[in-house]
């Protein structure tokens, strides 16, 4: 028998070392790229997110993106799946969407441009399984969006006038004179002029975001994340009932509670008023509809 003294292969192949052509350096090209390309819409952006108080919610959602991303390093530096001729043909609706938005002079055409390159780049390195990983985090930019001035007026007028005709009737049930002509409420003691910034359009959106974000987390449930993200509807509408009557039930005793500062704490802690409902609402949701465990079932 004859014994072979040489080296014995590995079952396993060396590992490949980085070169210049690894993945971490196609991402840096590619996002140096996107961020050349988009500078201008990303600096806007950014500075809307900074100083408009309508898009308080905006300054979280590229953090929890971020933060999604970064759990999914693995699967993007060494994707399972090869890439996918359609991220050329993304690229190149964006490319042609950017160039009508420059035309229009429309930043939400830029800022959708913006998102379709990023799955466009999604399809060149994995393919449509990672861009189907990438969805949510993708889905979650859309909040950094401002809602466009076209339609800003039509949605906060409906629901300054639902607004108004529920804190007449929150009023009426406390046992407070009060007449409501439009969107402008009188009482004894003060008027309350239902304005764009409290017709609970600042409220619905942050609202949702949370409640999408946190469903996301916390619930594996699709039908019941479905059930809590609709909830935000209900809770933002009540939350700004709640603090329009509570602003005309502070105003008897002590007008200065109704401004400035103290104005803000009111709507600030009836936002996290509706996140506890929400919150308490699938709590209850998960008693009712989650198995209990029979007796004994553990043993």
């Amino acid at each position: 028998m004859k014994i072979l003294t040489g080296p014995v292969a590995s079952p396993h192949p060396p590992p490949v070392p980085a070169t210049a052509t690894s993945p971490p350096f196609f991402l840096g090209i590619f996002a140096a790229l996107l961020a050349l390309c988009y500078w201008p819409m990303l600096r806007m952006t950014g500075a809307i997110l900074v100083s408009s108080e309508d898009m308080a919610h905006g300054l979280f959602a590229p953090l929890v993106s971020l933060y999604l991303i970064w759990e999914l390093r693995e699967q993007i530096l060494r994707p399972s799946a090869g890439p996918s001729w359609w991220g050329v043909t993304a690229l190149t609706l964006a490319a042609l969407l950017g160039v009508l938005s420059t035309v229009a002079n429309s930043s939400t055409f830029s800022r959708f441009a913006f998102l379709i390159s990023l799955a466009g780049c999604a399809l060149l390195f994995g393919g449509f399984n990672l861009l189907r990983r990438l969805s949510f985090p993708l889905f979650l930019l859309l909040f950094t969006f401002p809602v466009p001035e076209v339609l800003y007026g039509q949605i906060t007028q409906p629901l300054q006038l639902l607004a108004s005709s529920l804190s007449e009737l929150a009023f009426e049930l406390i046992g407070f004179g009060v007449m409501r002509d439009g969107n402008i409420l009188q009482l004894a003691h003060m008027r309350l002029n239902v304005v764009e910034a409290c017709s609970g359009l600042r409220s619905l959106i942050t609202l949702t975001f949370f409640c999408i974000v946190y469903a996301y987390f916390m619930e594996p449930r699709l039908w019941v994340r479905g059930v809590v993200v609709a909830l935000a509807i209900p809770a933002a509408i009540f939350v700004n009932v709640l603090r329009i009557t509570s602003t005309g039930v502070l105003g008897k005793y002590n007008p200065a509670w109704t401004k400035g500062t103290y104005h803000d704490m009111l709507g600030w802690s009836g936002f996290f008023v509706g996140i506890a409902l929400v919150a308490l609402c699938h709590w209850m949701l998960n008693k009712l509809t989650k198995p209990q465990a029979a007796p004994g079932a553990a043993q």
